[in-house]
């Protein structure tokens, strides 16, 4: 199974992991979150980042979603980027629920998250309208 890691500015990448185990339940395997707090040194989240990869990948790869393109976090995961570790950035809940319901089957497709993700971001003010049409 493909480890996931969530890193993000402040507490929202462990929101997140709070967040989905009211769906997948308390004991989530192969899943760690790292956050950078303001008084955090980027050298220091990176090696953090390092550890937490190391500690959920069970040999199938690991999958870092960041909350935020060309932030630290995600420009930290830039340096450990390789075949083994996918960087996915613009993190939300759609995308998180998507990838841990994928990898118990086995078949986690990176292209197909992210659209999958971007999917779930939608005007419901206009979803409703629509409806009413």
């Amino acid at each position: 199974m493909v480890g996931i890691v969530l890193i993000s500015h402040g507490k929202m990448a462990e929101g997140m992991v709070d967040s989905a185990k009211l769906f997948f339940g308390d004991a989530i395997e192969q899943l760690a979150y790292v956050t950078l707090r303001m008084e955090d040194n980027p050298d220091d989240f990176q090696s953090s980042l390092a550890a937490a990869i190391k500690e959920v990948d069970g040999g199938e790869g690991v999958i870092v979603l960041a909350d935020l393109l060309g932030g630290t976090p995600s420009n930290r995961a830039a340096y450990l980027v390789s075949d083994n570790v996918q960087v996915i950035t613009g993190m939300n809940l759609t995308i998180f629920l998507e990838l841990l319901g994928l990898r118990l089957s086995g078949a986690v497709d990176i292209q197909s998250l992210i659209a999958t993700g971007q999917s779930g971001i939608v005007s419901l003010n206009d979803l409703l309208k629509q409806q009413d049409d």
